[in-house]
C-alpha cells in the first residue's frame, strides 16, 4: 500500500504531461490547417526556408512561389510559414499593443530603405585579382 501512495504522483504527473502535450498538438494542427485555408494564388507568404514571394499556383500538396518576376519554383504546402499581411502564426492573438508595433515597424522599413539609397552599391567581385 506504501509504494501505491508513492506511486501515484509519478502517474499523474506523467498523465498531465501526456495531456499538455496532446493538447500543444491540437492547437498547431489548428493553426497550419488554417494557414492552409488562407492561401489563394496572388497571396505574398513566407517559406520555413525564409524565402519570401507569391503564390503563383496550388495544388493539394505543393505550392507554386514566384520569388522573382518570372522565376516561379515548386515547393511542398508545408513549407509555408505564414501568409504575410495576416498576423504571424507565432503570434499570441492576445497581445493588446499590435497597432503600435505594427507603426514602428512600418517607420523602421522607412529608416531601412532611407539608408539604403544613401549607401554606395558593393562591387561583386574585385576586377583586377592580383593584389
Amino acid at each position: 500500500m506504501g509504494d501505491l501512495v508513492l506511486f501515484l504522483p509519478f502517474l499523474a504527473l506523467f498523465g498531465v504531461i501526456i495531456y499538455m502535450q496532446t493538447r500543444q498538438r491540437k492547437k498547431i494542427q489548428a493553426r497550419q490547417a488554417q494557414l492552409q485555408a488562407a492561401l489563394s494564388v496572388g497571396a505574398p507568404i513566407m517559406l520555413t526556408c525564409g524565402l519570401h514571394g507569391d503564390v503563383a499556383a496550388l495544388d493539394d500538396t505543393t505550392v507554386d512561389v514566384e520569388i522573382a518576376p518570372g522565376v516561379i519554383a515548386t515547393f511542398a504546402r508545408a513549407a509555408v510559414l505564414e501568409v504575410r499581411g495576416t498576423e504571424s502564426t507565432f503570434v499570441d492573438d492576445d497581445d493588446a499593443d499590435s497597432d503600435d508595433d505594427a507603426a514602428t515597424d512600418a517607420d523602421t522599413d522607412a529608416d531601412r530603405a532611407d539608408t539604403a539609397e544613401a549607401r554606395p552599391a558593393k562591387p561583386l567581385a574585385r576586377e583586377d585579382p592580383s593584389p
